[in-house]
């Protein structure tokens, strides 16, 4: 076996460790004799090196599994979680570490104290900023999961253990955060202060959502119309839609007559910048250190490291937060639209769609190679399963990186002439009506969706054995075919 594949094979039991890790409860004798087994059968290499090669994923689903209980053990030592729920109000000073996210009716915000983070619900107005150092007033309170959410979890994940509800806050300093980080921030809201005055709701609601992830101006009735239409991703800046859109630029530069390092490279280079606008949000430079990783490997001809690639760069996340293999959908999707992508977009570029357009085709393969193995998933955390939802992504999904660069173009146009931007802007409005009438035209489909409830685990087992075995029936090789455009 070579080295590539011994490499492979370790970095899937370290996911493996972390995996089980999630949802059962290893005791310590369990884990250190199986510590031991793998211990023992590496050192057995004059025997059998069959043995080594055991020994090692050992001692790797091992080490997963130990990463996921030192992560766990943070968890239950929290210094602040000691007083979550008590009677008395306690007095915390921090410092605001993310852009505050306005919400109907409040705004809410972290703020890192030493190693932990506070969630902080506050009233709308005075409106606070990264960077603000503030004393909170309150009682802290332990997060409570919503019927058919862990939100406990998902807070979890991101190192919050506690939150405070409306406190008493009173501003001790500004712009004590990153001044990179500050700069960046300080332009987006410059450009979406742009785009508020240039485009009105539903087409503010659905750019901002393409743009930065926002949803709070996309009214209540279309976000509906997006969970039904199969649609609600493009409404985020999640792992799959910059996997989506980095693989489709990447097509592009290639049909114009790239070469393929000089589209990878002109991809990350593009990707990140995206990345950095947005305010580099956790989800989003997840899914940049994988596609990352991808390119690299594809810029440097090494066809045969897709998949290598992939595991490798969840082993780096996971090492880092070994949480997020559970209660971050966002990274679920990174994993597995890439994984789509690598396993499942040359089986339609060269037998689906192998008699349409170059362009087209790669559009097409990309698209629908990335839903392969994010469709389980969408159905088991939202509940539905759209069947027009190949057909609405296929028309909507090529035009979101297109949309999304030319609207940061004539946003950061608008700031320096306030008339260009209105003029600008009609493409843009163009883009997001398309959007809008592709959406509510699917919905008009009889039988175009289906709605469950209570969709459980086993599920997601049985959906991923089959799709499983169809990826191994369509593999022409004994190694994954790498991406071909």
């Amino acid at each position: 076996m070579t080295k590539g594949k011994i490499f492979f094979w370790s970095c899937l039991a370290f996911i493996v460790g972390i995996f089980i890790s999630s949802f059962v409860n290893l005791p310590p004798v369990l884990l250190v004799a199986v510590f031991l087994f793998g211990l023992t059968s590496f050192c057995l290499f004059w025997v059998d090196r069959r043995l080594v090669f055991l020994g090692l994923l050992v001692l790797a689903l091992a080490l997963g599994v130990f990463r996921y209980q030192l992560e766990a053990d943070r968890i239950f030592k929290s210094e602040l979680g000691k007083f979550n729920d008590g009677q008395d109000s306690i007095g915390i000073t921090g410092v605001i570490e993310d852009d505050p996210q306005a919400k109907e009716k409040s705004q809410q915000f972290q703020i890192r104290v030493e190693k932990e983070k506070v969630l902080v619900i506050a009233p709308k107005y005075p409106s606070y900023h990264y960077g603000d150092k503030i004393k909170i007033t309150g009682q802290l309170k332990t997060p409570e999961n919503f019927e058919g959410f862990n939100y406990q979890g998902y807070l979890q994940k991101e190192r919050v253990y506690s939150i405070m509800i409306f406190p008493r806050i009173e501003l001790l300093a500004s712009e004590q955060g990153n001044p990179v980080r500050q700069n960046l921030f300080n332009f987006k809201n410059k450009f979406q202060e742009t785009w508020r005055r240039l485009l009105s709701p539903p087409h503010l609601g659905i750019f901002e959502a393409l743009a930065f992830g926002e949803e709070n101006n996309i009214p209540a009735e279309w976000k509906e119309k997006l969970n039904l239409s199969g649609t609600r991703h493009l409404a985020a800046v999640s792992g799959m839609n910059i996997t989506i859109i980095s693989f489709l630029l990447s097509g592009f530069l290639l049909t114009l007559g790239f070469w393929r390092p000089q589209a990878s490279l002109i991809s990350l280079v593009f990707i990140w910048f995206y990345i950095l606008m947005i305010g580099a949000p956790a989800s989003a430079l997840r899914a940049g250190l994988m596609v990352s990783l991808f390119f690299l490997a594809r810029g440097f001809g090494r066809v045969a490291a897709g998949e290598r690639s992939l595991v490798f760069a969840a082993v780096i996340l996971l090492w880092e937060n070994p949480l997020i293999l559970k209660f971050d959908v966002g990274f679920q999707l990174s994993f597995l639209a890439m994984a789509g992508l690598i396993y499942w977009s040359s089986f339609f570029k060269e037998k689906v769609f192998k008699k349409l357009p170059e362009f087209l085709r790669v559009n097409l393969a990309t698209t629908l190679a990335a839903q392969v193995f994010t469709l389980p998933v969408l159905i088991y955390n939202f509940d539905y399963v759209s069947l027009i939802s190949p057909l609405t992504n296929l028309l909507l999904v090529p035009l979101i990186p297109y949309l999304t660069m030319a609207g940061f173009v004539f946003g950061a146009l608008g700031i320096v002439s306030f008339s260009l931007g209105q003029v600008l802007a009609w493409f843009v409005w163009l883009g997001t009506s398309y959007i809008l009438l592709v959406v509510d035209w699917s919905l008009k489909i009889p039988g175009s969706h289906f709605v469950f409830r209570g969709v459980a685990g086993p599920f997601l087992a049985i959906s991923y054995l089959f799709l499983g075995y169809f990826t191994w029936r369509i593999r022409e090789k004994p190694g994954p075919k790498f991406l071909s455009f």
